[in-house]
């Protein structure tokens, strides 16, 4: 059983800002750059939110 095929899909933009002050909050708690980019592209491939980094 597929779960991805299973649940209701959302637009994947709505929580972008909830995402981007996620990973910001990540970066205070000594997360690196690198391991911040790991879980964003992780996020929009199980999203397909587009993320965009300011």
């Amino acid at each position: 059983m597929n779960t991805e095929e299973n649940t209701p899909r959302t637009n994947a933009n709505i929580d972008r800002c909830g995402i981007r002050n996620l990973l910001r909050l990540m970066a205070g708690q000594g997360f690196t750059e690198q391991e911040l980019k790991k879980i964003a592209a992780r996020i929009v491939k199980t999203t397909g939110a587009d993320i965009v980094f300011c």
